[in-house]
């Protein structure tokens, strides 16, 4: 076990190194915060502060913190840092993990796509000396340019369905029910969209191919621009990556206009007290986060499991095997 988490290592500070001989400032964000994210269904840890009146929370990413920073003038950032999600232990995925995150002002996602595409076989290319890698059976050849997938090509091809014309909770519903996946009168678009996504689209990916899946549907992300298809319709401008059918990245072209952003936070917290109630009760809004992104340039980010990401180029099974010192997760319950 000491032997693969030294390459843990080693590969974390090959990742350092990628990003220094790209000239991107390495950066370091508090674990403290009064704000840990607004996401209506990602939950954070609540820790005590004797010095606090107020909630104190852990971390869920460094997003709104590196944001800040962009604001002041840093132009090309990354970090490697702890993040902490009130979420059950899988093998893919524990409450403590590592998040890289990366921004790039003046860049738009095809070069953020770009710098993935590098990262991954700077790495590869030091581990094994070439642009392929084994992982779960399958050799997975990193050679680019990476297939890019859009969500509406997605869903044609695997459930022959413009997802355009299906815009209520009623067209997903009978598009569930044809493929014998449930479908109950009281869930949402998107509830419906995601069972979609993981029992008839996401197994489908290629295995032995890291993809871009592109233009997700615009309730899906708070936090980045939208953008329209070749028919006027509106997506939201992000991608995610998979690699090995496995989601290792997200990435966003930045929201940078305060009032949207805070009309944004406010719907998700809406469906959070209207999905969750009292047991998961709604976060402050940062108000420096809203005067931030009003100052930043055109920018775009992404957010990588660190964890996953040393799972996937070390072949190991779960992230258990990687994460060093985190017998606590691996026998809880």
């Amino acid at each position: 076990m000491n032997e693969i988490w030294r390459r843990r290592f080693q590969v974390e500070r090959w990742v350092r190194e990628y990003f220094w001989s790209h000239d991107y400032e390495e950066t370091r964000t508090p674990l403290l915060v009064q704000s840990p994210g607004m996401e209506p269904h990602i939950r954070p840890i609540e820790v005590r502060h004797p010095h606090s009146s107020r909630p104190v929370f852990l971390p869920t990413s460094p997003e709104f913190a590196m944001k800040k920073l962009l604001a002041r003038g840093m132009p090309r950032i990354f970090q490697i840092n702890s993040s902490f999600r009130d979420e059950p232990v899988s093998p893919e995925h524990h409450p403590e993990f590592s998040m890289l995150e990366f921004y790039e002002v003046d860049c738009p996602l095809t070069q953020l796509q770009e710098r993935v595409e590098g990262l991954f076989q700077f790495v590869a290319r030091k581990l094994h000396g070439s642009d392929s890698i084994p992982f779960r059976g399958e050799t997975i050849d990193l050679s680019t340019p990476w297939p890019r997938y859009r969500v509406v090509d997605l869903f044609a091809e695997h459930l022959n369905i413009d997802l355009r014309r299906c815009s209520t909770s009623a067209d997903l519903a009978k598009v569930c029910r044809e493929h014998s996946i449930s479908a109950e009168g009281s869930e949402s678009w998107d509830d419906l969209y995601f069972k979609l996504w993981l029992n008839e689209i996401e197994p489908k990916l290629p295995k032995n191919r890291p993809v871009f899946v592109t233009h997700y549907p615009v309730s899906q992300s708070s936090l980045c621009n939208r953008l329209k298809d070749e028919t006027g319709f509106e997506w939201a401008n992000r991608f995610e990556l998979y690699l090995g059918q496995l989601e290792l990245g997200n990435a966003f072209d930045e929201l940078r206009d305060p009032a949207v952003q805070r009309a944004n936070f406010l719907k998700d917290q809406k469906i959070r007290r209207e999905t969750y109630g009292d047991t998961y009760p709604e976060s402050p809004i940062d108000e420096e986060f809203l005067a931030a992104i009003a100052k930043m340039p055109p920018t775009s980010g992404i957010a990588l499991g660190i964890d996953r990401f040393c799972m996937v180029m070390l072949n190991a099974k779960t992230v258990d095997e990687v994460i060093p010192l985190q017998s606590y997760w691996s026998h809880e319950g």
